[in-house]
């Protein structure tokens, strides 16, 4: 390998996990920001018990920006949307539209209708298809030798 092509995989394994964080980043401001200060009963979102609503729909590529778009118009939704945002809030959403537009707007990532732990089943299962088992041949063991143990107790130096 040559340090151009380890500064190549460290660079793309980096935009990729940026791509993915940036997703998870908006969502969780726009959750934060659609509670503050309101009752604490919309800081609670209904869980999924159907499985339907797990795995039923299908991967589809999707840009950042609708991701987010998506994820505002839920929170929204359900706490009463924007104009019930206090100043503050209003401008930390802002910034957030503002940042994944200028940083997510040329990524897509394969997205569902599952939430953050059915995607992270679904990665387990991708990888467990992609890892390659490798039987290794049979090996002898070596014979190990016997320790002397009253050697230990009769010494008088190191």
């Amino acid at each position: 390998f040559t340090p151009e092509n380890i500064l190549t995989w460290v660079m793309k394994n980096t935009v990729e996990s940026n791509v993915v964080g940036l997703s998870n980043w908006a969502d969780q401001g726009i959750f934060y920001a659609s509670t503050h200060k309101k009752k604490p009963s919309l800081c609670i979102t209904d869980e999924t018990l159907e499985l339907g609503d797990f795995y039923g729909k299908s991967f589809e590529k999707v840009t950042i920006t609708d991701i987010v778009d998506s994820s505002l118009d839920f929170h929204m939704n359900r706490t009463g949307g924007l104009e019930e945002l206090n100043d503050d809030m209003n401008a930390i959403v802002g910034k957030i539209r503002e940042r994944v537009r200028a940083y997510g707007k040329d990524f897509y990532l394969l997205a569902t209708g599952c939430d953050e732990e059915c995607e992270r089943e679904m990665e387990l299962e991708i990888e467990r298809e992609e890892e390659c088992e490798v039987e290794m041949p049979s090996m002898k063991p070596s014979n190990e030798k016997r320790w002397n143990f009253i050697s230990l107790f009769t010494s008088y130096s190191p």
